[in-house]
């Protein structure tokens, strides 16, 4: 999978942790992303856009001290925040899954 971890602290997945950092995140890029584009987005144009989503994996992999994919986030970005929070919460929870299935075989 390339996830290679640097400590996994917590016995179970931060949830509560992910989503505020991810909805923190949103709600940050969301102010600078009006004073960016005043305009509205196209249609063709996502409304989180793939460096905004490369912002908040970097956050992610913060909080739990790993290094996640690359093929982590769609390209192109998401068509809005909840989308957003919903998918990279379940690759996360994915990610968390198996480096704890890991640490277990190795002990």
């Amino acid at each position: 999978m390339g996830v290679h971890a640097k400590i996994v602290t917590a016995p179970s997945f931060p949830a509560g942790d992910i989503e505020r950092c991810i909805r923190d995140a949103l709600a940050d890029q969301t102010g600078a992303q009006n004073v960016l584009r005043p305009r509205p987005t196209s249609a063709c144009e996502p409304e989180i856009d793939s460096l905004v989503v490369v912002e908040i994996i970097c956050a992610i992999e913060e909080i739990l001290g790993v290094s996640l994919p690359a093929s982590f986030a769609p390209r192109g970005g998401y068509e809005d925040a909840e989308a957003c929070v919903a998918d990279l919460m379940a690759e996360t929870r994915a990610v968390w899954n198996d480096l704890v299935k890991e640490d277990q075989h190795h002990e």
